[in-house]
């Protein structure tokens, strides 16, 4: 029987923050891209048009198909990982898991912000040229930018589901903070 784990000390806090901070900073500039697209969109319009322009029902459909192909890209492919092989030494276990976190924390992000890239070529492509649709795919964006690509507890369980899936242990959530030793 292997000895037990030593138990995390208040000196671990460090080193959980240290791999999660990256991992925040990094998804918060992702997501602060569709903010600005958004806000540059509204701003090259706001010249031209004193009434927001309505958007054409093509270009509403076109975001709106784009969310639902970013909600199933992200629910289908965002946090598959590869299962890790059982008697991994925990430090090797722990940095591989964190890797694979970490890229599909990036990954998660990047397709959450589809609908506002979509939105942003639809707005100048589609006729009447409207910023409208982006007020359909930010809060969109936003909510599965949250809800899927922020790290988080949540996001961290469900990576570990993979990574766990054939009995080895991940250390994840646990590298992260998440969770005590």
């Amino acid at each position: 029987m292997p000895p037990p784990l030593p138990s995390p000390t208040p000196d671990d806090a460090p080193a959980a923050l240290a791999a999660l901070r990256p991992l925040q900073l990094l998804s918060a500039a992702i997501g602060m891209g569709a903010l600005m697209l958004t806000a540059t969109r509204i701003l090259v319009d706001l010249p031209v048009h004193t009434e927001p322009v309505p958007p054409s029902w093509l270009a509403v459909s076109i975001v709106l198909a784009s969310v639902v192909v970013a909600t199933g890209v992200i629910v289908v492919f965002g946090y598959s990982v590869p299962s890790l092989p059982t008697g991994l030494p925990r430090e090797n276990a722990a940095r591989t898991s964190l890797h694979y976190f970490g890229s599909t924390t990036v990954l998660r992000s990047a397709v959450a912000e589809l609908p506002v890239l979509v939105a942003f070529a639809v707005s100048f492509l589609a006729t009447p040229h409207s910023w409208l649709p982006l007020l359909v795919a930010l809060p969109v964006s936003a909510a599965l930018f949250w809800w899927h690509a922020w790290p988080s507890p949540r996001t961290a369980a469900a990576v570990e589901k993979g990574l766990e899936a054939e009995g080895a242990e991940s250390h994840l959530s646990e590298t992260l903070g998440f969770r005590g030793e």
